[in-house]
């Protein structure tokens, strides 16, 4: 099965305005990101959109217990916010992601994080420089100012800031619906890569032996993992 690599989606936002929304915040809202082994040097986040709508909270939900809501900094950038109602589908998380000069975060995955399974994460970048590394699955990833690109972050990645300028990002995690759909499928995208789904490959063999023993158990969930098989 194929899934999406990685996708630039056909938007170009005015760079100007972005920077000048992220400069109205004060430089005391940064919060250090709490997945300290992930990085060395600084990496720090700026919630736009959180669990409650909390500004302090920078952490990604596991559960949709609190449903997610604007924060006060949102109420600060109104490019942001009119980029925002550009996406019909639901948005979760909303943060501006801070890369300091010098700063790297180590190769890891956002476990389940892609289109596959339900949710994306896009990256708009609001200052970077051409020394900034971005690398997914081993291949560079060249992302400018301005642009709205999807990746795959169930597969491993990592970044160098090499620069001698902070990196800041504006990072939204959203649902997949129609929406979403229509746009990671309409033929127009100009960039795109599509690979195999290494991860969840089974030879006929196996795959007929997995669906014999789902039906066995005979339960609504086993039989529509079954049937999920059966369509691939």
């Amino acid at each position: 099965m194929l899934i999406v690599k990685y996708l630039q989606l056909p938007y170009n936002f005015d760079v100007k305005k972005l920077q000048d929304d992220v400069n109205h915040l004060t430089g005391s809202s940064w919060q250090m990101h709490y997945q300290t082994r992930h990085y060395e040097g600084e990496w720090s986040a700026i919630p736009l959109r959180s669990s409650g709508g909390n500004p302090d909270n920078i952490i990604i939900s596991p559960t949709n217990d609190i449903p997610y809501q604007d924060t006060v900094f949102l109420k600060s950038c109104p490019y942001i916010k009119e980029i925002l109602q550009i996406f019909k589908c639901p948005l979760l998380a909303v943060r501006l992601l801070k890369l300091n000069a010098g700063a790297v975060i180590k190769e890891h995955r956002d476990a389940e994080l892609n289109f596959e399974n339900g949710e994306i994460r896009l990256h708009l970048p609001v200052i970077t420089h051409d020394e900034v590394e971005f690398y997914l699955d081993t291949e560079r990833i060249h992302l400018k100012e301005g642009e709205c690109w999807y990746m795959n972050f169930n597969l491993p990645h990592h970044i160098n800031n090499k620069s001698n300028i902070n990196r800041i990002h504006l990072v939204i995690d959203a649902v997949v619906n129609d929406w979403v759909k229509e746009i990671f499928t309409t033929p127009g995208i100009r960039v795109k890569k599509e690979i195999e789904d290494v991860q969840n490959q089974f030879d006929a063999e196996t795959k007929r032996q997995i669906i014999f023993r789902l039906r066995e158990m005979n339960t609504p969930v086993s039989n529509k993992m079954a049937d999920e098989l059966e369509k691939e």
